[in-house]
């Protein structure tokens, strides 16, 4: 005997009816303990976003941690066709005449043209070799079947610092021609055929190897390179051009616009900080929910020293310049720090070392880039943060709860078979009645 979908063939009652209700009563516990685990993990996600926010406050004051930090300049050429400069943390300020003379040139020779670059160039077994300046010789082995292409793919296979490439100059009969380029400009960097078994004539030099030549202030200086590192400290110079006529003005100096961008990401770091856990402490009185953090000392504790290091004082700083409203940063009620450009361009104008001090590690001072810095690593230690704790422990309730719903979704299913096991018997019971009345009824 079973029952129908809708009621019992002989009591006419609404099984399922009841099979729904009293399931649904015993899975009100599992949808408490749901909507318990999607809580915990609302707040393990926003957890997530607050550390995120955390390591990049931590970067932030990384930045400016180390007076490298503040090293930071601009080179500007007066004439960028002749070059240009790039300059580094261990610069220095100052203005520079140079004179190129000539630009470093990279060797290049030909030789002389064959039929088709699928022409043979070997009589017999023999080599090819050479050798770039003062380097290792290089090594091909040729005989009677290696072609023109075939030479050229053996050499750029050698990755020696010599290109190989074919040109068809149009000259009838024999336009191709094999060129080798040296890698590298520059007159020790010169290609020299040390063993040539082939029937190539490399008579004819397209381009000499030639050392750049120019001057600093007066004093004369040759390289190899274009791009010269070791002229002026700090200053990375690029050779575009040469004219020996005209006088390039370099001027290094300081970029403030960089550290102001420094600074100013430095405090819009701190302010994504205070957004998230502000914005996850709150209480809507209307729809009766709370965020993630309403009511979490963990979420509040970092937001309060944070914000009691920011508003605070270095110590070991002179009054005039230990706070940071003093380089033109201040905070409102809401604790939200802003910038005041102007204040913090005059600061560093006038007093650019006692800004630096406000934010480095000193010998015995600790600004707020470093001490920012140092509370941002604790707060989002990987092994034992003040986030990782509390998402540890989230983590652990929501699995817990998560085992608790799998068995309670168990037993519930194990209750409903119980509920369908015994309705089916009422209703096998009913039928023995009905059948045992009828009976009497016939008698």
């Amino acid at each position: 005997m079973s029952i129908s979908a809708t009621s019992g063939m002989i009591s006419n009652i609404d099984y399922q009816s009841l099979i729904t209700q009293l399931v649904g009563i015993r899975r009100q516990s599992i949808q408490q303990l749901s909507r318990e685990k999607s809580t915990l993990e609302s707040a393990n996600s926003a957890y997530s976003t607050l550390n995120s926010k955390v390591l990049d406050l931590k970067t932030a004051a990384d930045a400016l941690r180390t007076s490298s930090g503040f090293n930071v300049f601009t080179a500007t050429s007066s004439d960028t066709l002749l070059l240009s400069a790039t300059a580094s943390s261990s610069a220095s300020s100052g203005t520079f005449n140079i004179v190129v003379s000539a630009l470093a040139k990279a060797h290049k020779i030909a030789a002389d043209g064959v039929a088709s670059d699928t022409s043979t160039v070997a009589a017999g077994a023999g080599s090819f070799k050479f050798k770039v300046g003062s380097g290792t010789e290089q090594s091909i082995s040729v005989d009677a079947t290696t072609t023109l292409t075939g030479l050229k793919d053996s050499i750029n296979a050698l990755k020696a610092g010599v290109t190989a490439s074919i040109v068809n100059d149009g000259s009838s009969p024999n336009p191709y021609r094999l060129i080798l380029t040296s890698d590298s400009t520059g007159t020790s960097n010169a290609v020299t055929i040390t063993q040539n078994d082939t029937s190539l004539n490399f008579a004819t030099t397209l381009q000499a190897a030639q050392d750049a030549s120019f001057s600093v202030d007066g004093l004369s200086m040759t390289r190899s390179s274009n791009t010269v590192s070791d002229a002026i400290t700090g200053v990375t110079l690029s050779l575009t051009s040469a004219d020996a006529t005209k006088t390039v003005t370099l001027t290094v100096a300081r970029d403030t616009s960089a550290i102001k961008s420094k600074i100013s990401d430095f405090v819009s770091k701190y302010n994504s900080v205070v957004s998230a856990i502000k914005a996850n402490n709150r209480y809507d009185k209307t729809t009766k929910t709370s965020g993630a953090f309403f009511g979490d000392p963990v979420a509040r504790s970092i937001w309060d020293d944070l914000r009691r290091t920011m508003t605070g004082a270095v110590s070991g700083l002179p009054d005039t310049m230990s706070r940071l409203i003093h380089a033109g940063i201040s905070s409102d009620t809401e604790g939200v720090m802003s910038v005041d450009d102007s204040k913090l361009s005059s600061a560093l104008s006038t007093n650019f070392n006692d800004v630096v001090n406000l934010f480095t590690e000193g010998t015995t001072t600790s600004g707020f880039g470093k001490l920012v810095y140092d509370m941002a690593n604790n707060i989002s230690d990987y092994a034992d943060g003040r986030i990782k704790s509390k998402q540890n422990g989230l983590t652990k309730n929501i699995n817990s709860l998560a085992s608790d719903i799998t068995n309670k979704e168990t037993d519930l299913t194990a209750y409903e078979t119980q509920l369908r096991s015994q309705f089916t018997a009422l209703e096998t019971m009913l039928a023995g009645l009905q059948a045992q009345g009828n009976y009497l009824k016939g008698l």
